[in-house]
């Protein structure tokens, strides 16, 4: 999201106009996107002759009304179009049939409007059909999704960020749109992958159905990517400010949580239990309480004058501080939220606090919301920008702002996930904060769990079948309780995600701004190797003293770090891959020291066992041969009684111990290419960088390596230069010898040998007394 996918299918359309290939071609998007497309299509090919197709844009503002709590960008656009299905039927058949006779006719319209308008939009042969935010057709048997595939088009184009929101088989409609068939009927479908993925990805689920789930998730995987074209926001790093994204646990107000505990003991949640009334509506409740309790009194206090009093709510208590400091720093914000109503308690909190501020949700007229967006990215007087997620969070470009709060968690990540995308994209230039705030222990937390769960089932079939899996099957009773007050009980994600990412310890007694990912915290190896250089810039100091300043306040629990979470796979990953890097490590360092200790026992002047020749030091299995013994009386009187003595075994037949460690030692010059890249990081402070180009392993060298070889050879290196070394010098020495793949065993072998001393700006590796005699 946010990385231009307008502008390609825009380029691609123009490419088969210059190419003369081109016909008319389709686009349907949300109703709030249609200007943004005409004036794309008009700015960047206006050759293309955009039409568009809609008639809701002249109509007039709907009053404000309780009708639906949460608002919806699809609900609320579709019901505005259709008070005006007819009402200029003849002027959009003629704007069709223009199109159609045009040899650049580019006909933008709505997902509503195809359907009003399909007896004749489904007659026309279209050059491509391109669907903009086409996880609209999800639902396999929505009435927009059956027409939508009924286009006269064998060429389809399907934008999303989105592919999987809620389930697989969301997945397999887009896919049947693209390339129907591909992915054979539903039934079948659910049946052998979308249920054996689902149910694998449970923390309870037995070695088999992890084992299926894997097996179902490469085979999809497979069959999918040829069509996908998938452009993540890594791909495109290097032009993209930092974002950092914090989850903010809020706590209840004495208020609240006396009114949750109420509707938990109430009658209404035994009718949910027993099947006489919809769980929906206790989760609606439970959901309006977290936000602000006076929502559940809407329809009687609204015009009280305390309405909405932000004290009376934890999450108003946070925006509160967190919109003072963004104000005083020139920060400019978004904020989302879920519901029409809990926007009415947030503009009123605006109001009285004088903050200057724009609103847009449902009831926005089509033709204003392009002109909103617009005005806030050109002014900087305009401090907050008010959207309910569903209709500010889709394809909107608001790169305007450079903070962002999610006010409330939605049930589909990627309605949180698009509303975060607006600021963070292509186009913004400062670095982008995001907070979500989530009431702990409520229900609140159940939802941003669920959330985390679909993330993990998407990348199990887009990205790596091997997601790791943290959640339980539970049944809908979980839902409806509430975690014992008190602030040294850990929340229920810390306690799920523990080992990951823990809590950020930003409280006033604490000093240690702790910001780091579950990576850095659980893998402090990394930082023993490298020397520390990195430092906090000002506006990771700013943030954290956000938070502090929060927790100061006792305004939240707890916190942490979202991405962390996302990315909890790769993070395991590589913890995995040192703790195996370690214990070899390990392993070649006491091999190391026994094969000294043999070679101790036996006399100085005895040749050292090299695999091929001598004895000095060699395996018990290594047999000494008839007619390979020495003079004694060259070996002098030191030598141990009872002790054998052998010389060179040249000529004689080799057994199989010794020629595996003829193969061995031949590969001993098979030894990796990639530590400069790490090392050289570490050693910034002394300028000794080395040009890529200098760590290209020659191709025909061998990549085994052998641990024994590898830490006898870095032994030595460091005895050659007195016992110690920096990390430059380790890094030119070792830079054509040490594989990528082999850098954590090599990292791990140093520090197993040596210890990293610091003084005056100045870091080297000093040897550790065991090593310091000099090898024979």
């Amino acid at each position: 999201m946010g990385l231009g996918k307008t502008i390609q299918v825009i380029s691609f359309l123009a490419a088969l106009h210059y190419s003369e290939m081109y016909k008319p071609s389709i686009v349907v998007c949300p109703v709030t996107l249609l200007r943004q497309w005409k004036r794309e299509v008009m700015k960047w090919y206006p050759l293309l002759d955009a039409e568009i197709l809609h008639d809701s844009a002249d109509c007039t503002p709907m009053a404000r009304c309780s009708d639906s709590d949460y608002d919806s960008e699809v609900s609320m656009d579709d019901r505005m179009e259709r008070l005006h299905t007819l009402k200029s039927k003849k002027r959009w058949d003629d704007m069709i049939n223009r199109v159609e006779k045009s040899e650049s006719g580019l006909l933008l319209t709505s997902y509503e409007q195809l359907r009003i308008h399909g007896e004749k939009l489904l007659d026309i042969e279209w050059g491509y059909a391109i669907l903009d935010e086409g996880h609209r057709i999800r639902n396999p048997n929505a009435d927009v999704t059956l027409v939508c595939k009924q286009l006269q088009t064998v060429h389809r184009i399907i934008m999303t960020g989105a592919p999987i929101q809620n389930k697989l088989s969301e997945l397999w409609s887009l896919f049947d749109f693209v390339f129907p068939g591909k992915l054979g009927v539903l039934p079948v479908f659910e049946t052998e992958f979308a249920v054996p993925i689902t149910v694998g990805g449970y923390a309870n689920a037995t070695p088999l159905q992890v084992s299926t789930a894997y097996r179902c998730a490469v085979v999809l995987r497979d069959l999918i990517m040829p069509y996908l074209l998938r452009r993540m926001k890594a791909d495109v790093h290097a032009q993209l400010p930092k974002k950092t994204e914090h989850v903010l646990f809020c706590s209840l107000t004495h208020e609240q949580r006396s009114v949750y505990r109420a509707f938990l003991a109430s009658s209404e949640v035994e009718q949910i239990f027993d099947g006489s009334r919809n769980s929906l509506y206790g989760i609606d409740v439970m959901r309006k309480i977290c936000n602000h309790p006076d929502l559940l009194e809407r329809d009687y206090s609204y015009q009280n004058v305390d309405y909405g009093n932000p004290e009376r709510s934890g999450k108003m208590r946070v925006v509160a501080q967190v919109l003072k400091v963004w104000k005083e720093h020139g920060h400019r914000v978004l904020l989302f939220t879920q519901t029409q109503q809990m926007l009415d308690i947030l503009e009123g909190f605006l109001i009285k606090n004088a903050y200057s501020y724009r609103r847009m949700d449902g009831l926005t007229p089509v033709k204003h919301r392009m002109g909103l967006m617009d005005e806030f990215n050109n002014s900087l007087e305009i401090f907050v920008f008010i959207l309910t997620t569903k209709v500010g969070g889709l394809g909107t470009n608001l790169t305007g702002a450079d903070r962002v709060i999610l006010y409330d968690p939605d049930w589909n990540p990627s309605t949180d996930m698009q509303a975060r995308e607006r600021a963070w994209r292509i186009g913004q230039k400062r670095d982008v904060t995001v907070y979500r705030l989530i009431t702990r222990g409520t229900i609140e937390e159940k939802v941003y769990h669920r959330q985390i769960y679909k993330h993990f089932l998407t990348n199990k079939i887009l990205k790596n079948p091997q997601q790791r899996r943290f959640f339980k099957a539970k049944d809908m009773k979980d839902l409806f309780t509430l975690q014992d007050e008190g602030d040294e009980n850990a929340t229920e994600t810390s306690n799920i995600f523990g080992q990951l990412a823990g809590e950020l310890s930003l409280n006033s007694n604490n000093d240690n701004d702790d910001q780091a990912s579950p990576a850095h915290r659980t893998n402090p190896s990394e930082d023993d190797l490298q020397e520390n250089t990195e430092h906090s810039n000002g506006s990771a100091n700013e943030a954290t003293n956000i938070l502090k300043s929060l927790f100061d306040a006792q305004g939240i629990h707890s916190a942490i770090n979202h991405d962390a979470i996302l990315n909890a796979h790769d993070n395991s990953d590589k913890v995995r891959m040192e703790e195996q890097a370690s214990r070899v490590a390990q392993r070649a360092a006491e091999a190391l020291q026994e094969s000294r200790l043999l070679r101790g026992r036996e006399s100085f002047s005895l040749p050292t066992w090299t695999g091929r020749s001598g004895v000095a030091g060699a395996p018990s299995t290594v047999h000494r041969k008839f007619g390979s013994a020495v003079n004694v009386h060259l070996l002098g009187s030191s030598r141990q009684e009872g002790s054998s003595s052998a010389g060179a075994a040249t000529g004689k037949a080799l057994s199989s111990a010794e020629l595996l460690t003829r193969v061995r030692a031949r590969q001993e010059i098979a030894v990796c290419d990639a530590f400069e890249q790490e090392l050289a990081s570490s050693s910034s402070r002394e300028n000794a960088r080395v040009p890529e180009k200098a760590f290209t392993r020659p191709p025909n060298r061998l990549t085994v390596v052998q641990p024994e070889v590898m830490v006898r050879q870095l032994c030595s290196f460091m005895q050659q230069k007195g016992g110690e070394a920096d990390s430059a010098s380790i890094t030119q020495h070792f830079k054509d010898r040490i594989q990528s793949k082999d850098l954590p065993l090599f990292k791990n072998l140093l520090k197993q040998i040596a210890t990293l001393e610091k003084d005056a700006g100045n870091s080297r590796w000093v040897l550790k007394p065991d090593y310091l005699e000099q090898l024979i």
